[in-house]
């Protein structure tokens, strides 16, 4: 460790990473330094896309200079039905290794078990960074400490107290595209799986609406679809959270592929056949578990014979409800252990969109999920790693607005 460097970079994971490379690349003369606490670099970026590493979509905005990027330093690429990419291999630890081994072949020194203890802007220029009861002096610092999901992983939030402490505004941080709890007990659907369409009502008007797999736990939902709902699920200022989650309601439709006239002849149709009960007229259409449910909360016995409800409007109808609309109360979210990302974080109107240096304190960069911005599911949030991180690698050795 030298005491003294041209950049400073607070972060070894997949946004410092990305930095360090670019601003090497754009500048070989400047000296530069990844401070990483943890013992080895990209933690959390080794387990992402449960270890397959989602790195992108191609419906993200600059998706081909990403490609590029990752081209540039071996890392080949494949697209799945969606538009999600992973690395060829499908291997995250592939990912960080090549990145890892990149920023280090560009000439970046990389520091582990190196946290930052504190940091402050030098009187003389530059800053001051207390590394090990140790004070190193950079030009520029790059903060890319990640949010507050997987602390794990070295992501504690640090970022948000440097950032504090220099005089930038951090919005409220909330735990994102995680489980959503409820109120009703789902014990005897725990582990059920099933395709549906969610949709998120606040104070009684839809906020929120995706198709896709629902997972039911004992007492959350679970499953991408539901993760994207989880970042509409937020307390509003001076709102107590039990306040808040009592505006929210969710509602699975299990058969999102008929309309509402479809499926009242459909179920009608099943009933009528003569010989069945009610729930072998009706257990193709969604799994027994959730059709248990279905038929109990409109008081229906399943072993009736299908025709004793076939004429009974009202009974129909409940069934057809309960299909395309089981509703339940939103108790919260699962917390930071189970979030893939932090919603919140340092305010964009505070930092310089294409360079990523701050507008209040020169010298100093955000990139990666300390700053506020959040997307789905998708690689959206990884890709935003990357850009930013590009941009600010740029913005570091050219002191103008760079591209990437």
């Amino acid at each position: 460790m030298k005491t003294s460097y041209d950049i400073a970079i607070i972060g070894g994971g997949a946004s410092g990473l990305a930095a360090a490379i670019t601003a090497r690349r754009n500048a070989p003369e400047m000296s530069v330094a990844i401070f990483e606490k943890k013992e080895v670099t990209g933690k959390k970026l080794s387990a992402t896309g449960n270890g397959r590493c989602n790195l992108s979509n191609v419906n993200c905005n600059l998706t081909e200079q990403v490609i590029d990027f990752f081209n540039s330093v071996g890392i080949s690429v494949r697209k799945d039905e969606d538009g999600r990419l992973y690395p060829y291999s499908e291997d995250a630890k592939d990912v960080t290794g090549i990145l890892t081994a990149c920023a280090r072949g560009e000439g970046a020194e990389i520091l582990l078990n190196s946290g930052i203890s504190r940091m402050e802007a030098d009187p003389e220029g530059g800053f001051l960074l207390f590394v090990d009861q140790k004070e190193v002096h950079a030009k520029k610092v790059l903060i890319a400490t990640g949010g507050k999901s997987y602390a794990s992983m070295g992501t504690t939030g640090d970022g948000y107290i440097m950032a504090r402490k220099l005089g930038h505004t951090v919005t409220r941080l909330v735990p994102g595209l995680t489980a959503v709890e409820v109120k009703e007990n789902l014990n005897e659907l725990k582990g059920v799986r099933s395709k549906a369409m969610v949709t998120l009502y606040k104070d009684s008007e839809p906020v929120f609406s995706e198709k896709g797999e629902v997972q039911f736990r004992a007492d959350s939902l679970s499953g991408i679809c539901v993760m994207n709902m989880s970042r509409f699920v937020r307390a509003e200022a001076g709102e107590s959270l039990e306040e808040a989650m009592d505006r929210y309601v969710v509602s699975v439709n299990l058969v999102p592929d008929f309309g509402t006239a479809e499926i009242i002849k459909m179920v009608k149709q099943r009933l009528l056949i003569k010989g069945l009960t009610v729930s072998e007229a009706l257990k193709t259409l969604v799994k027994e578990t959730l059709l248990c449910r279905i038929l109990s909360n409109a008081g229906i016995d399943g072993q009736a014979p299908a025709l004793s409800i076939a004429f009974d409007d009202g009974k129909v109808l409940a069934v057809v409800n309960g299909l395309r609309g089981m509703r339940f109360g939103v108790g919260g979210v699962k917390g930071w252990n189970e979030a893939q990302i932090t919603l919140g974080g340092v305010s964009m109107d505070e930092i310089n969109p294409v360079t990523m240096e701050s507008k209040l304190v020169p010298g100093l960069f955000f990139s990666g999920e300390v700053t506020d911005f959040d997307g789905p599911c998708g690689g959206y949030n990884l890709h935003n790693a990357w850009v930013t991180g590009m941009l600010a690698g740029i913005g570091m050795t050219e002191g103008g607005e760079g591209s990437v």
